[in-house]
């Protein structure tokens, strides 16, 4: 394969990664706490082999497309009022503190609910965390549920714990599991329960997808494979008919 249907296939695998990624961003629109991804590309420079000339000309280099991954993006999503008392929202950059069976994760989706046993769990059916580090329980009794802005959460017996709320000094290294769901990597530094971060009940952040945009880039993205599609079949041609006027000169 010569150099040109190389240089055109990194470039259609990466607009593929981007069609991927943009395709997740629009089935996850409506998914609360998501956090649009952006896939992240570069220039890969190639030098020649300075052995290789074509007669007169030096060599020239190839520059290929390099897959660098994922750009979060975690700017916040709009609150929806629901008025359901176990949906909660966090206004600033943190999140809740989820205990999974791979470890303890992170989210921002905060449509929680009781499980049979009236432990505060979400959807997945994971335990979600006290500062310390324990699942909530609520009697059966219990109906007056009320969390407050600092993360504490009371019934009408009192107290029952405080949520465990976190931040970390680089959102870009926390690694997506899930959709919804992030992990921690090592070195960066988590805060727990810092003053500006406010939980607010009753409400639900929305997904921070812009489907306008999201759309528009997608058909972007379909409409540049389809052009180096092209191309690719075109050189195809070109080298067949090439090859078939060398072999009849011959």
């Amino acid at each position: 394969m010569d150099n040109t249907k190389y240089v055109a296939l990194s470039r259609q695998m990466a607009l593929w990664k981007q069609m991927d990624v943009v395709s997740n961003n629009m089935a996850n629109m409506n998914t609360s706490g998501y956090k649009q991804d952006e896939a992240v590309f570069a220039s890969y420079l190639h030098q020649a082999d300075e052995s290789i000339k074509v007669k007169g000309l030096a060599a020239k280099p190839l520059y290929f497309t390099q897959d660098y991954g994922t750009y979060g993006n975690f700017s916040e999503g709009m609150l929806a009022e629901t008025g359901n008392t176990l949906d909660v929202a966090i206004k600033g950059d943190a999140f809740f503190a989820i205990q999974t069976a791979g470890g303890e994760r992170y989210t921002r989706k905060g449509n929680f609910t009781l499980d049979a046993d009236g432990m505060l769990v979400t959807t997945e059916g994971d335990p979600v965390l006290s500062e310390a580090g324990e699942p909530f329980f609520f009697a059966p009794g219990e109906k007056e549920i009320s969390i407050m802005e600092n993360g504490e959460v009371y019934t009408e017996n009192g107290l029952i714990g405080k949520m465990k709320i976190v931040s970390f000094a680089d959102n870009q290294k926390l690694q997506k599991v899930a959709n919804t769901m992030f992990e921690n990597t090592e070195g960066n530094a988590m805060v727990i329960g810092e003053d500006n971060i406010k939980v607010l009940q009753g409400k639900l952040e929305k997904s921070n997808v812009n489907s306008v945009e999201e759309m528009t880039k997608l058909v972007s993205l379909q409409r540049s494979y389809e052009y180096v599609q092209q191309m690719i079949d075109e050189e195809h041609d070109r080298l067949s008919n090439t090859i078939s006027a060398f072999a009849q000169m011959i």
